[in-house]
This record gives structure tokens, C-alpha cells and sequence, in this order.
């Protein structure tokens, strides 16, 4: 489509429709990320110190979060 013409043919109007959803589009995503970060502080809800459950039982989980200092002093045996 050429610039600065204040009118546009009629073959573009389908054109330019699919860039207008996706200016829409965006616009609606851009407030739910705010609206998530907002609530997110807003709420103040501690993660617990496993949220994987049960399931998770790899070195990451095995210690409080954050991990003291020095927790492993000795390399530990993975089994």
C-alpha cells in the first residue's frame, strides 16, 4: 500500500485488517502482563519451599530456599 494517501483501495482493506487484530491483539496482552505483575505483588503470597510437590526430589529441592552458604560443603552421592 502506498504512504500518505488518505484513502486506500478497497483491495487493501483486508490487508489492513489482519494488522489491526494484531495491534489489538498485543495491546490485550500487554495488559494482562501488567495486570499479572500487579496482582502478583499486590497478592504478597509466599511460594512454598517446594512447590513441585512431592515429585521433585533432585538437589535443587532437597535444601530451603534460598540455600544457606557453603550448604554442601562434600560433593553429595546422587543415587
Amino acid at each position: 500500500m502506498p504512504r500518505r494517501i488518505s484513502d486506500y483501495a478497497d483491495a487493501f482493506a483486508g490487508w489492513n485488517m489482519v494488522p489491526s487484530l494484531g495491534a489489538f491483539l498485543s495491546f490485550a496482552a500487554t495488559q494482562w502482563f501488567v495486570f499479572v505483575v500487579f496482582h502478583t505483588f499486590i497478592g504478597s503470597k509466599q511460594a512454598a519451599a517446594n512447590p513441585w510437590g512431592q515429585g521433585a526430589t533432585t538437589l535443587e529441592w532437597a535444601v530451603p530456599s534460598p540455600p544457606p552458604f557453603h550448604t554442601y560443603e562434600e560433593v553429595p552421592q546422587i543415587q
